[in-house]
């Protein structure tokens, strides 16, 4: 497994690839991930062998990664980067092993040219090629053998829903995540519907000066934690969760949370509509006025969301880590390996 970014960095990509490769070595399978590093190492996190190799150029990089390609059977890479940084000279150079790809999330919209051009060009390069959500075919033109929208381990222990509602907001506090968004709905949340909602911000990014100065000028009841290593102990304490990546919305709906995600174009839209099921286990709104609406609803009949919390749940407990590994050696099977 080649991934940019791995333990003991926080991210989506980061959990995907752990998780995967966990549920794979259970199976008997022996998983190397491959990735940067500020400083060379090598470490076991069992069941995991772990190579982290500098950042440099790319043929550097290359020549570094050569050996553990060299061992491997098959080679899964982690969106482009990974490819085009770590393995591009195998696909003409020894040593030539079976490629795959996972393409992962979007990079802003407008799509960049370089972006699509960067997909297409590994796409025809590696053997097949799985997509983290639907999107990805429909905006980037990328065929792929299966669609995937992550997993989550199950939650043995439903927490019960606080006394006093409150959100929850999970992910980088960046454009692509909507955080001023929420915030411009609980001010609208408040002027237009008279009602007033605390919300927990779990998240570090470039636009957090921006949110604290905002909330704060705004008087709203907003707690900044910085980034999180894991949420599901503050998902106890919400009824609802901000969250618009895939991997917080299934860590919501598996803790029986209400999901609000909203989006501000159409390949986002496409990204939230496509979740499996999404129309009956989240609410989406286009902006702040209707997702200041949608709650405003929902605090003032709590029992609105009880289905969609009960339907969210199931559907999670469905949708294992496991079922995802079964995507990877499915695809691998397919081509005759392993």
């Amino acid at each position: 497994m080649i991934t940019p970014s791995f333990l003991p960095s926080v991210g989506g990509v980061e959990t995907h690839a752990l998780r995967v490769s966990q549920c794979l070595a259970a199976r008997g399978h022996d998983i190397t991930v491959l990735t940067h590093a500020d400083e060379p190492s090598e470490e076991r996190l069992d069941p995991l062998l772990v190579h982290r190799l500098p950042r440099t150029k790319w043929l550097a990089a290359w020549r570094g990664a050569r050996p553990h390609i060299a061992a491997a059977d098959v080679v899964h890479c982690h969106d482009a980067y990974s490819f085009l940084h770590f393995y591009l000279p195998s696909c003409w150079l020894p040593p030539r092993r079976p490629a795959f790809a996972t393409f992962h999330g979007y990079e802003g919209y407008p799509i960049p040219q370089e972006a699509l051009r960067r997909r297409h060009f590994v796409r025809r390069r590696v053997r097949d090629a799985i997509c983290m959500g639907d999107f990805i075919c429909r905006h980037y033109g990328v065929s792929c053998c299966a669609v995937s929208y992550g997993g989550v381990d199950p939650v043995l222990a439903l927490p019960p829903l606080p006394d006093t509602p409150s959100a929850l907001f999970i992910g980088r506090l960046a454009e692509d995540t909507s955080i001023m968004v929420y915030l411009d709905a609980l001010v609208t949340l408040d002027r237009d519907h008279g009602r007033r909602l605390h919300l927990t911000v779990a998240g570090d990014g470039p636009l957090r000066p921006i949110a604290e100065r905002y909330a704060e000028a705004q008087g709203l009841s907003v707690k900044f934690l910085g980034a999180v290593a894991d949420p599901a102990p503050l998902l106890a304490n919400c009824h609802f969760a901000f969250v618009s990546g895939y991997l917080a919305i299934w860590q919501a709906l598996a803790a029986k949370r209400l999901v609000f995600a909203v989006y501000d174009n159409d390949l986002k839209r496409d990204y939230l509509t496509g979740f499996p099921d999404a129309e009956r286990v989240m609410a989406i709104a286009a902006g702040p006025a209707e997702l200041a609406g949608q709650l405003g609803r929902h605090l003032g009949d709590p029992d609105l969301g009880a289905e969609m919390r009960d339907r969210g749940a199931e559907l999670a407990a469905e949708n294992t880590w496991e079922r995802v590994a079964d995507l990877y050696l499915n695809m691998y099977r397919a081509h005759g390996l392993l």
